[in-house]
C-alpha cells in the first residue's frame, strides 16, 4: 500500500490546482503544490487576461507553494504583488509557509523552505510559517483562524 502512494505522489505531486479566492476585498492565493511548470501555464494565462493580472497584483496573502521549494515562487509571480512592501502595514502582503523542522533537506542548498526565499519573504510581506502558528488563533487583528 505504501509503494502505492508513494508512486502516485511521485507522479502527482505538480498537478496542484492554483486557488485565487476573492473574500470581500481581500485576494488569498493558494497554489498548493504548484511548480514552475504549473506557474508557467498561469502566468502566460495573466499575461492574456487583464482581469486575472488584476487580482494577481492585490494578492493579500499569498500561501507560499510546495512549502517554499526552489521553484514554486517564480520571481515574475513574486515581483507582480503589489502589496510586497519593506514597511509594516495592515496593506502589507502576508505570506504563509507550510513548514516541519527538519523534514526537507539539511544544508542551504537543500532545505525547504529555501532560505533565500525566506529571506525575501521576511523583508518584504509578513511571513508566517505553520509552525510559528501553532497553536495561535490571531495572527494579526484583522486576520483570525484557528489552528
Amino acid at each position: 500500500m505504501l509503494g502505492i502512494v508513494r508512486t502516485l505522489d511521485q507522479a502527482m505531486n505538480n498537478t496542484s490546482v492554483i486557488l485565487l479566492f476573492e473574500v470581500g476585498n481581500k485576494k488569498l492565493l493558494f497554489p498548493g503544490d504548484a511548480q514552475i511548470e504549473n506557474w508557467s501555464y498561469a502566468l502566460n494565462a495573466a499575461k492574456k487576461d487583464k482581469d486575472l493580472m488584476a487580482l494577481l497584483k492585490k494578492v493579500n496573502l499569498y500561501k507560499v507553494g510546495h512549502h517554499g521549494s526552489l521553484n514554486a515562487t517564480p520571481k515574475t509571480l513574486w515581483n507582480m504583488f503589489a502589496n510586497r512592501s519593506k514597511k509594516q502595514s495592515l496593506k502589507r502582503l502576508q505570506t504563509v509557509v507550510s513548514t516541519m523542522a527538519g523534514k526537507h533537506g539539511d544544508t542551504p542548498a537543500t532545505a525547504v523552505p529555501r532560505t533565500t526565499l525566506v529571506k525575501e519573504l521576511k523583508e518584504n510581506s509578513t511571513y508566517f510559517t505553520t509552525q510559528d502558528l501553532k497553536g495561535k488563533t490571531t495572527i494579526r487583528k484583522d486576520i483570525v483562524i484557528d489552528l
